[in-house]
């Protein structure tokens, strides 16, 4: 009997820890990635319970909590440390990705405000440039990023912009304010290769290993504890679990600045645009 419920965790291990790999792979909502993340990781840690046990079944000892409890303070502080590194990683990319993105809106904005110094066809031509450009950043290229890639048009309407300028006669260049737009364009295109940048980027795989390492460590630790009451080491390797698979949750929502349900949203390109739009009235 014993051996028939050892095998029946094996199985309950094994199908658990792959249904966590599926989830963590799978294009689901947030709300179910969560929920289906922390139940995985409740089952898998609840299934290696009786096996761990087992196997340390002539080491483990009542006697020895005060020694496992140092221990565990340790690991668990390690590993709330590795968090936290992993938690600054990401944000600091996703963070990084909204301000390039609003810093790109910027100059796109302050770009065709200062054209309105120029002559009337050069300030037409930015303007009809800037409401393509925003367009297609909104529409099309926001969507590629997803598939983390560039739009070709968006690309060519940043040319467009820059043949507006280099084009122009020596008249407009003596303009106070061509140096500034140049420089307007440059930010432009600056922040814009920082926003693909940012779509492709991802969290190292050394921490990425580390903060799993961490967790399995941190849950093992537990898993040694001699608890005289096993309902009780089951709520606590639990708990530990459902801690875990909910920071795995949060790293991985904010490790894609542009997919997912926290995925970035045009909104400082939609501004940009409705202020150009409300000019042409």
């Amino acid at each position: 009997m014993k051996h028939h419920r050892l095998w029946l965790s094996w199985l309950l291990l094994l199908g658990s820890g792959a249904g966590l790999v599926a989830v963590r792979l799978a294009d689901l909502p947030a709300a179910v990635t969560c929920l289906l993340l922390v139940a995985t990781a409740v089952v898998l840690v609840n299934a290696g319970l009786p096996l761990a046990r087992y196997g340390v079944r002539h080491v483990v000892a009542e006697q020895n909590v005060a020694v496992q409890a140092a221990v565990f303070a340790i690991v668990g502080s390690l590993y709330a440390t590795l968090v936290h590194f992993s938690v600054v990683v990401v944000w600091d990319g996703y963070s990084r990705a909204d301000s390039a993105a609003a810093q790109e809106a910027n100059a796109l904005a302050d770009l065709e405000r200062m054209s309105k110094g120029f002559s009337g066809p050069v300030h037409r031509q930015v303007r009809a440039a800037s409401l393509t450009y925003t367009g297609l950043v909104i529409d099309d290229e926001w969507h590629v990023m997803t598939r983390r890639g560039s739009d070709p048009q968006t690309q060519a309407a940043l040319a467009e912009l820059w043949t507006i300028y280099t084009s122009m006669g020596p008249e407009d260049r003596e303009n106070a304010l061509y140096a500034p737009s140049i420089e307007r364009l440059n930010q432009l295109d600056d922040n814009r290769r920082l926003r693909l940048r940012a779509g492709i980027r991802d969290v190292p795989a050394v921490v990425w290993l580390m903060f799993y390492c961490g967790g399995v460590l941190a849950v093992v630790t537990v898993f040694l504890f001699g608890v005289r009451r096993g309902w009780l080491q089951r709520v606590i390797v639990s708990v530990l679990a459902g801690i875990v698979a909910l920071t795995v949750f949060l790293v991985t929502s904010f490790e894609k600045p542009f997919e997912g349900d926290a995925a970035l949203r045009p909104d400082a390109f939609q501004t940009v645009q409705d202020h150009l739009r409300s000019q042409e009235r």
